[in-house]
Formats: C-alpha cells, sequence, structure tokens
C-alpha cells in the first residue's frame, strides 16, 4: 500500500487520473481537497487521522474505506508520520529559565510522560485512561515504527551500530568519555550509531556522535559544560540546560547524526537532546525489541545493570534462533566487567556457552581497549540466515 504522508505526495498523487487504490492517507488536511476525492473511487483505501468535511467523510464510508479520525484532546500525535527531533519533544524549553524545572515541565515530552505515568509516584504509577487514549498509544508506536523503518531506509553508509550501557552512569565518570570518544570514532568511519536515548552511557553515545563533525577538543569543551551537572538525578532542568549550552557552542553539523530510541514508559529518564532523531516509544517492549533488532551493524555492551543485562540476553536469543535472519556481533567492553569483577556481572561465561550451541561463537567477543572495539567492529560483520 503507497503512504501518503505529505502534502507534496498528496499532490503528486491528486495528478494521477481516475481510481486510487488501496491507498494510506495519513496525518492530512484533506479538506482543500474534498472535491477532488469525492469524485473518485476509493476501494481499500485508508484514512489515518485525516481531517475531512462532511461530504469527504460520507464519501470515505460509503466506498467502505477505513477511516479512523484525530483523537481530540491528546497531548501527542497518534498519527505522526515523522520520527522526533529534540526541538519537537523540548518545544518551550528554557536552558537559561530562572525555573529550569517549571521550564522543563511545560515541554510536550513532559506533558506526554504526565498523561501516561504519575510523576510524583515512586514507581510511576500508570494513570487509568480511557480505551481510546490507550488505542492512541498503541497508533502512535505503530507509526513510530513505520517511520523509523523508513528514516533508516534512507540512511547511507554502514549499519547502525548500538551502545548498551547503564543511565545511571555520571557525566563524570571515566567510562562516560570513553563511550563518547568510541561512538565519536565509529561516526567519523561512516558508521551510525543508536543508543536506547536516554541519559547516562546513551548520553554518551549521542553525544559523541554528534560532535563527531568538530575537532576533538569539542569533547573535552563540551564534558566540562555537562560536569556542571553530572546526571539528571540532580535535577533534570539543569541536566537540560547544560546539554542545551553544548548545543549552543556546537551546533548541529552534517556528519554528526545519531538514533535515540527512548521510552515514555522511563519517562523520569528525560531523552539527552543530542541525539538528531528519536524514536520515542510507550511501550518499553517494542524499544528494547526494536533497538536491537536494526542494530545489524552490531552492538557494543558497556557497563550497566538490569536493562543491559536483558538487552543481552535477548539479543542473545535473536542470534541463537536468527530472528531476523541476520546475525550481529556483540562486543563486551570491558573485559574484566563482564567475567570476574566483583563490580560487575560475569555473563560472558553463560553467553559464550550459548553462542557456541547455537553456532554463532564468532560474533561474540571481549575487549579491553577502544581500538579492540573498533578492529572488532571492521573485522566482524552481520551473518545473514
Amino acid at each position: 500500500m503507497p503512504n501518503i504522508e505529505t502534502p507534496s505526495e498528496l499532490n503528486t498523487l491528486l495528478q494521477q487520473a481516475g481510481t486510487l487504490r488501496d491507498v494510506v492517507f495519513q496525518d492530512l488536511d484533506l479538506r482543500p481537497h474534498s472535491a477532488e476525492l469525492t469524485g473518485r473511487e476509493l476501494p481499500g483505501c485508508m484514512f489515518l487521522g485525516c481531517l475531512t468535511d462532511d461530504a469527504l467523510a460520507g464519501h470515505i464510508a460509503r466506498q467502505g474505506c477505513f477511516l479512523a479520525p484525530a483523537v481530540r484532546d491528546c497531548p501527542f500525535d497518534p498519527y505522526r508520520s515523522r520520527l522526533y527531533r529534540p526541538q519537537d519533544l523540548y518545544a518551550g524549553f528554557d536552558p537559561a529559565a530562572g525555573d529550569l524545572l517549571a521550564s522543563y515541565h511545560a515541554t510536550p515530552d513532559y506533558k506526554i510522560y504526565a498523561s501516561y505515568r504519575d510523576p510524583l509516584d515512586p514507581q510511576g504509577k500508570l494513570h487509568n485512561v480511557s480505551v481510546q487514549a490507550r488505542l492512541a498509544r498503541r497508533i502512535h508506536d505503530h507509526s513510530v515504527t513505520q517511520a523509523l523503518d523508513i528514516w533508516l531506509h534512507t540512511q547511507p553508509g554502514e549499519r547502525l551500530v548500538a551502545i548498551m550501557g547503564g543511565h545511571d552512569c555520571s557525566r563524570l565518570d571515566p567510562v562516560y568519555k570513553e563511550v563518547a570518544r568510541l561512538s565519536r570514532t565509529l561516526r567519523r568511519q561512516g558508521y551510525l550509531l543508536g543508543s536506547g536515548g536516554g541519559p547516562g552511557l546513551m548520553e554518551a553515545t549521542n553525544l559523541g556522535s554528534y560532535l563527531a563533525p568538530y575537532p576533538d577538543e569539542a569533547l573535552d569543551r563540551a564534558l566540562a559544560e555537562l560536569a556542571l551537572c553530572p546526571s539528571f538525578n540532580h535535577g533534570v532542568g539543569m541536566w537540560l540546560s547544560t546539554a542545551f549550552r553544548v548545543r549552543d557552542l556546537f551546533p548541529p553539523r552534517e556528519g554528526g547524526e545519531s538514533l535515540g530510541i527512548p521510552t515514555w514508559f522511563y519517562g523520569h529518564e528525560p531523552p539527552n537532546p543530542f541525539a538528531s532523531t528519536i524514536a520515542k516509544y510507550f511501550e518499553n517492549s517494542l524499544r528494547e525489541e526494536g533497538l536491537l533488532a536494526i542494530a545489524l551493524g552490531g552492538i557494543i555492551y558497556a557497563p550497566g545493570a538490569a536493562g543491559t543485562l536483558q538487552e543481552i540476553f535477548q539479543d542473545a536469543c535473536q542470534n541463537y534462533y536468527t530472528t531476523y535472519h541476520v546475525r550481529s556481533p556483540m562486543i563486551f567492553y570491558p573485559r574484566g566487567f563482564w567475567t570476574t569483577d566483583e563490580s560487575g556481572f560475569p555473563v560472558y561465561p553463560v553467553i559464550e556457552k550459548l553462542a557456541r550451541k547455537g553456532r554463532f561463537e564468532k560474533l561474540i567477543r571481549l575487549v579491553d581497549s577502544l581500538d579492540e572495539v573498533v578492529q572488532t567492529l571492521h573485522d566482524m560483520g552481520p551473518v545473514g540466515a
């Protein structure tokens, strides 16, 4: 089915004469084109979140088409046809505001989170909402997945490489800088970097990619600015303010693109503003499965805790069963954290045993340096089914 999501695509379509068959119209104002469309046969067409007048709505109904109207009083667009950008989620945020927290609370990102979970509840209790609101969230996540698929097909160069690691890693932690440097190196070599889109080592991944077009000293300057608020736990408003000051110091440049895939399920962890493209979901399961599935260039596991462990075994399962018709590298950094360190999690022997049984042992690797990570990605590649 052809998807029509922009006014220019719609104008091109309407230049075609005759019947319009199996077309999906999404998130469009069709009222100016009502006369044109009511004069057409529309077998199998779908209208998702489009604005129509009474004449066109009646014609759509008589044609037996599927019509899902726009959702009223909704803080998000369920039918959005493109991925988010930092300026979409943080529209209105003022890094110099006297009350940074209030400024953050006025952003679309926070308003959507507050409509989903209770920010004042220690466990982030889910709000009891109508069936319509629940369906709107499901439609939103489907729309984001569709937009992500389209976006990925437009990206040139190497396959996407994801870096996984702890959300609570301080900006002052040496590992934060190491991951940022690694991401910068890989981006300069043509890799597209992806992360879970949140704080900690996810932010370090997107930060390194963001600064890839700049001289090396830009990272040190950025880290000095970010050090003023080492963690989002020290205050989300200040955490965001320092990040936006870095963006002001180093405006976005071509070659600094990266992907973030955060979730409102963990809405207390704000999305970092260094990912140029953001696929934000309500359902965390879709978010985690999706990021692992698209990282065909490989996944690098930096120190983390429960969430990172879950991703490791989920990724191993995908490789074991070749779920997406390709197997991709799993690189564990640093060696000790995943094998012997008391502060780490010695899961590598389990993954090694699973990889031998699943015959993907050549795609797992322990490394101790950033150079080893880069060389390993060069030497290894996804293996088809």
